[in-house]
């Protein structure tokens, strides 16, 4: 039997852009909310700022989703990392939120004296938020990885043999605009992004070798001009004529390159592009 929560599942690292936008959202999204049905009590409290308080439950929202969303993964790297993102992970994360978010509210509460809370009934809201939280949480999680597996599945998908990409000069350039390396479009196997880096793979008489270049992978990515030298991730641009096998799962496309262990992953965005080269 598959064990669901280990499988794959596709985790985008966040830019400080989307979680402000999301964290935003969510938060106008509860603020707008109390504000207008005023649920749970609310419409009941006599308070001259009743409407800005009510605002502040959407404010919670916003810093909890902030923290997690984008802080969370920089802090904790290796529990956040892409490639070891599970079913199991997602869902976790998804109640935490839930989690974190209550706990927030519950101290909010405390704090503007609209209310108190007693232990018990702190206890009894996390317990309920757990129970509750878990089971959309998982559902959602669950119905999104069969769509996403079904859409990169590679069942009856064929990679016809594509030949060489030909022999043409490849010049790739640093920052510095000093340091360089020539190749053959024909020699490259994939480019992979080191930080402040490029690291460029490539054969050199029937031996692999890799070579560093000061540069973005954009930048880098500027410079070629072949069709079948593309972007394929964030962190890798890839040879396609060096592709032996493709697999898929939910975070994607996997392409196996010819006498190399290295797995180069598709990013969703790139998934079309990369299909459609080898289904041409």
């Amino acid at each position: 039997m598959i064990n669901y929560f280990r499988q794959p599942y596709p985790r985008a690292q966040p830019t400080l852009r989307g979680s402000l936008l999301t964290a935003a959202g969510a938060g106008a999204f509860v603020s707008i909310f109390l504000i207008v049905f005023q649920p749970f009590g609310s419409a009941n409290w006599n308070h001259p700022h009743k409407l800005l308080l009510l605002a502040g439950f959407g404010a919670v929202t916003f810093v909890a989703l902030l923290l997690i969303s984008f802080i969370g993964p920089r802090v904790f790297r290796s529990w956040y990392s892409e490639k070891n993102w599970t079913v199991g992970k997602e869902i976790f994360h998804n109640v935490v939120v839930i989690l974190v978010i209550t706990v927030g509210n519950i101290l909010y509460t405390e704090s503007i004296s609209i209310g108190s809370i007693g232990p018990a009934a702190i206890l009894a809201w996390i317990g309920i938020t757990l129970a509750v939280g878990i089971i959309p949480a998982t559902v959602i999680t669950l119905l999104n990885y069969t769509r996403l597996l079904r859409q990169y599945a590679t069942t009856g998908f064929r990679i016809e043999a594509t030949g060489a990409s030909g022999s043409d000069q490849l010049t790739l350039m640093a920052e510095n605009e000093k340091d360089s390396l020539t190749l053959t479009t024909q020699s490259l196997l994939y480019i992979e992004s080191a930080d402040n880096y490029a690291e460029v793979v490539y054969w050199e008489n029937e031996k692999k070798e890799k070579k560093l270049l000061r540069s973005s992978l954009s930048r880098i990515e500027e410079q070629i001009h072949a069709a079948d030298i593309v972007r394929c991730h964030r962190s890798y641009i890839v040879n396609l004529h060096q592709v032996e096998s493709i697999n898929g799962n939910a975070q994607g496309y996997k392409l196996h390159l010819k006498n190399e262990v290295t797995t180069i992953p598709v990013a969703r965005r790139y998934g079309d592009r990369v299909k459609a080269f080898f289904q041409k």
